[in-house]
């Protein structure tokens, strides 16, 4: 059994899903609380991609309107567009894979709801 199909509450890292059981704290971007979210705790990981989804929401906004002030007063594109890109591209694939997460823990409960209903 991997570590994504424990049918246990464990607390995971959100980017690599390593197991956190008797780990430290740990520091994630978009983290809503001290601790990481448990591999089934639907309500945080949605919190967290909800989050995620504003950060990048705002990214799509603030993000054309800086590089287009840039490129009225200075006639050409700004060095850090670049930049720009990748940290959309670096964003949108930590909201895949968060959605990824919450999809896990609803199969985690869908799997609970079958496995009582049977047993």
């Amino acid at each position: 059994m991997s570590h994504l199909d424990k049918p246990h509450s464990h607390p995971i890292c959100p980017t690599c899903q390593s197991d956190l059981s008797d780990k430290q704290r740990l520091d994630y971007l978009a983290g809503g609380t001290a601790l990481p979210p448990e591999n089934d705790a639907v309500f945080k990981l949605y919190e967290e991609s909800a989050r995620l989804m504003c950060f990048l929401g705002a990214l799509a906004q603030a993000g054309p309107l800086a590089i287009a002030q840039y490129m009225d007063e200075r006639k050409e594109a700004p060095d850090w567009m670049y930049d720009f890109v990748g940290l959309a591209e670096e964003l949108t694939n930590e909201t895949e894979r968060r959605l990824l997460l919450l999809r896990n823990a609803g199969r985690i409960w869908e799997e609970r709801v079958t496995a009582r209903k049977e047993g």
